[in-house]
């Protein structure tokens, strides 16, 4: 489906595809919780459709659409990593490329989408270039990526950039009171303004996940042990918590530099962090902030998380002065 923050960037392509400019290559750029997996998946079935209506919208009736459904669409090509994280192999982007080297089934749009396309270890990105060098007649790659910066240039620069930015606050909270969301300004917050990552704080277990990281700070601070608090962080999402402490510390920062005027992603916690201001110094968080950093570049590394959380909250402990 679309959504209300995506209708520029959509019309934007039908406008291209209407005066025969199509790119043979899009990058779609931005935040992690803007929808841009969902732009994709909707514009390769508009490409395939039979009857796309005025809008470019799929009919979702004719057979290419009935395909297109099922999964089973021959010209329909999707690529991703075996796990969430993992490389993208050369292998998997050769195949890509041979099956696009061969005549459309339908006579129309040939469309391969790429998941995650930061994911491409060096080889797959070398071996994808060669496919948009040539590119096929009537082919369209979609690389669909929230770390575009990982991506070669030579990727970047053979592909026109859509981006999706941050939807203004009225309008993501106006959807999110449209599905039901309950403290849609809170998990905003949380989310950075990325309306569907909000929708997954509330509908599954991160909000949860974020709470218990919370607790565990606060605890930590209170003299409890930090073997215990890292025992119950370990098992969770690391991405997600380490995001969430980075802005944790940030919101410390904050009110340190600007006090009651600073703008916080952890309104609800506003008074803890306001003792918590008391017991830190700037130079201290900003030293635990370059500690984050190191960590959250150390992801794709195989790591003993018990390990690493007890680290973490080690130092969070020491950042902090007795009282």
């Amino acid at each position: 489906m679309l959504y209300p923050w995506q209708q520029s960037q959509w019309q934007k392509i039908q406008q291209q595809k209407l005066s025969a400019k199509l790119p043979h290559a899009l990058l779609m750029s931005g935040p992690l919780g803007l929808g841009k997996l969902d732009f994709a998946l909707h514009l390769a079935h508009s490409l395939l459709c039979q009857s796309p209506d005025d809008h470019g919208i799929a009919c979702g009736k004719c057979a290419s659409c009935q395909l297109v459904e099922a999964e089973t669409h021959p010209d329909l090509f999707i690529l991703q990593a075996e796990e969430r994280g993992k490389a993208i192999k050369v292998d998997d982007v050769r195949q890509l490329s041979s099956k696009l080297n061969l005549t459309s089934q339908y006579g129309g749009y040939q469309v391969a989408l790429i998941v995650d396309a930061h994911d491409m270890n060096i080889n797959a990105s070398n071996s994808l270039l060669k496919t948009l060098e040539e590119p096929s007649s009537d082919t369209v790659l979609i690389l669909v990526s929230s770390n575009p910066q990982k991506l070669p240039v030579t990727i970047r620069s053979r592909c026109q950039n859509i981006s999706f930015n941050v939807p203004e606050s009225q309008q993501a909270l106006s959807w999110l009171e449209s599905q039901n969301i309950q403290q849609a300004n809170a998990l905003l917050n949380l989310a950075h303004g990325a309306p569907l990552l909000a929708l997954d704080l509330q509908q599954g277990e991160l909000l949860d996940h974020h709470k218990l990281l919370i607790n565990s700070l606060l605890n930590v601070a209170k003299n409890q042990p930090v073997i215990e608090q890292a025992e119950l962080l370990h098992k969770l999402p690391l991405n997600y918590l380490l995001n969430w402490l980075f802005d944790w510390v940030q919101d410390l920062i904050k009110l340190h530099q600007c006090g009651d005027s600073a703008t916080l992603i952890h309104t609800e916690q506003q008074t803890e962090l306001k003792q918590l201001v008391t017991r830190s110094s700037l130079q201290g968080l900003y030293d635990y902030l370059d500690q984050l950093v190191k960590n959250k570049q150390l992801q794709s590394i195989p790591l003993n998380s018990q390990l690493l959380w007890e680290d973490l909250l080690l130092s969070w402990y020491k950042t902090l002065k007795r009282v």
